[in-house]
């Protein structure tokens, strides 16, 4: 684990920038905090997953399991005296030369998602991929494409928001599901926002798709030992709203027992979810 890492507590203030990182359940993954939500899960932008080096999403929810450890660094960009250092590191990449266009971007992704001392970290151990690959992600340069499944790396990120949500708490969801060999279903969430704000944060990701369904998605408690979730595909958005039958809805849940077996879902017609 890194050293420069400092534990989380909940006496801990958390001031909008903090790079935080949750070790735990086989996962490591940090991102930069912006807000708590009503159920107070932490709201975070450029989540990496450190594992494999991949940019899981924009934007997501963080919500600690069972055997999680949460995480914090205590300097930023704006903050250390080793900004220049860090810079230096980042100025000297080969596609940050060769993308001139890019350049303030690069700089401004890497300063929000990463602390100085950690790029000077990772650069001394030869890490630096798990920097390099996420900017190549973001901005669609290199050879991310070699590097990642989009369709896994988008259903990750999707499992951030399933995992978050509370019982009662809903979001809204796009999801692309077709008859297509070889086109898994795909899955997106920007938590309980309008079907169209959603589809437009959908499209500034790297994994991003045309939708073929949306709806809502509440937790609904446990059945069975795992956790339950009411599913509808009553967007208006995309087409019938509360007069969609229950088949549709059926295709819906049928792609997400697929891809997240560990839960349950059951299908409802029309806008049942929230309704």
């Amino acid at each position: 684990m890194d050293d420069l890492l400092k534990p989380l507590s909940k006496k801990n203030i958390l001031e909008p920038g903090t790079i935080i990182r949750r070790i735990g359940s086989g996962k490591d993954q940090q991102g930069s905090f912006i807000e708590f939500d009503e159920s107070y899960n932490m709201i975070l932008v450029n989540i990496i997953d450190m594992k494999s080096g991949s940019l899981l999403a924009s934007e997501g929810v963080l919500k600690p399991q069972e055997g999680d450890k949460l995480y914090y660094y205590p300097t930023s960009f704006s903050s250390s005296t080793e900004t220049q250092k860090a810079m230096k590191i980042i100025k000297e990449w080969p596609l940050y030369k060769k993308h001139n266009v890019l350049q303030d971007k690069i700089v401004n992704f890497i300063s929000i998602s990463y602390s100085p001392e950690q790029i000077i970290n990772l650069s001394d151990t030869d890490s630096l991929h798990l920097v390099f690959i996420p900017v190549q992600q973001k901005f669609r340069i290199g050879r991310f494409n070699e590097r990642r499944n989009l369709t896994r790396v988008c259903n990750d990120a999707f499992m951030l928001w399933l995992e978050a949500m509370n019982t009662g708490k809903h979001i809204t969801y796009l999801a692309m599901i077709t008859h297509i060999k070889n086109r898994g279903p795909r899955f997106y969430s920007a938590g309980a926002k309008t079907h169209d704000k959603t589809a437009k944060q959908l499209q500034e990701e790297a994994y991003r798709f045309d939708p073929t369904h949306g709806g809502q998605i509440k937790a609904a408690g446990v059945e069975k030992g795992k956790k339950h979730f009411i599913v509808d595909a009553g967007s208006q958005y995309m087409g019938l709203g509360d007069k969609t039958p229950l088949s549709v809805s059926t295709v819906v849940t049928d792609a997400l027992k697929k891809i997240y077996p560990e839960f349950v879902f059951t299908a409802v017609e029309g806008q049942g979810a929230v309704g």
